[in-house]
C-alpha cells in the first residue's frame, strides 16, 4: 500500500509520543455533534464507516448503540489502541489499516463520521477523497463531519488543519449532499495549531437519484 496523505508522520511521532489516547491533543471522549441522531435515521442498524478513526473513540460509541462498525486508519499505532478500547468495551469493530485514498468497500454505508480526516488532506487528496465518498456512502446516507472553520480571513496557521469557512465546505461537497444540520464552537486546540480553533460539524445527507 502507497500511502500518499501528507501529515503521516505528523501523526506517527504523535502516536509515538501518547501513552495513552487522552495524551494525543485531538483527544475527546464524547461523540461529536449529530452523530448518534444521523445513525438512527434508518429502522435497523446502519453499516457505519469511521475515517479516520484514531483510537475508536467513536468507533465504540456506535458500536455499543448496535451498530456495524469499520473503522479506517493508516496508523498503526492509533488501531492497536482502538483494538485494545474495543475488547474492553466488549464490541466487534472491523479496525483496518488503509489510506482514505485508497480505502474501497464492497458494500456501501449508511453512516460516513470523519471527525477531522478531510481538512488535513492536500488538495489532491482531497478530490480523490470526494470520489471516494461517492462510492461509500449510498444515496439517502448520513455524512458527519468536523472540519476547522475560518473565523476570519487572518485565521489561518501554516502547520495543521485547513480552516474553511462553511460555505466552501458545502461547495466542495457539491449538489449531491443536503446540509441537514450544523454546529460550531470555539475550542482549545494544543500550540501550534491552536491555542484555540472554531470547529464546524456538518450533518449532511447524500441526495437520492
Amino acid at each position: 500500500m502507497v500511502v500518499i496523505m501528507s501529515n503521516k508522520s505528523f501523526f506517527e511521532n504523535s502516536y509515538k509520543r501518547a501513552d495513552s489516547a487522552k495524551d494525543l491533543p485531538w483527544y475527546r471522549n464524547h461523540p461529536p455533534q449529530f452523530l448518534l441522531e444521523a445513525a438512527k435515521g434508518k429502522a435497523g442498524p446502519t453499516r457505519a464507516l469511521d475515517l479516520g478513526c484514531g483510537t475508536g473513540t467513536y468507533s465504540v460509541i456506535l458500536a455499543q448503540a448496535g451498530h456495524e462498525v469499520i473503522g479506517v486508519d493508516f496508523v498503526e499505532a492509533a488501531l492497536d489502541m482502538a483494538r485494545s478500547r474495543a475488547t474492553d468495551a466488549n464490541v466487534s469493530i472491523d479496525f483496518q489499516r488503509a489510506d482514505v485514498c485508497e480505502y474501497h468497500s464492497e458494500e456501501s454505508f449508511d453512516l460516513v463520521l470523519d471527525s477531522g480526516c478531510m481538512h488535513s488532506l492536500n488538495d489532491k487528496e482531497r478530490a480523490v477523497y470526494r470520489q471516494n465518498l461517492l462510492s461509500w456512502l449510498r444515496p439517502g446516507g448520513q455524512l458527519v463531519l468536523v472540519h476547522f472553520n475560518k473565523r476570519h480571513f487572518f485565521d489561518w496557521r501554516p502547520v495543521g488543519p485547513k480552516r474553511w469557512p462553511r460555505e466552501r465546505v458545502k461547495s466542495f461537497l457539491g449538489d449531491e449532499f443536503r446540509n441537514r444540520d450544523y454546529h460550531e464552537e470555539i475550542a482549545k486546540i494544543a500550540f501550534p495549531i491552536g491555542p484555540t480553533a472554531k470547529i464546524s460539524t456538518y450533518w449532511f445527507e447524500r441526495v437520492e437519484g
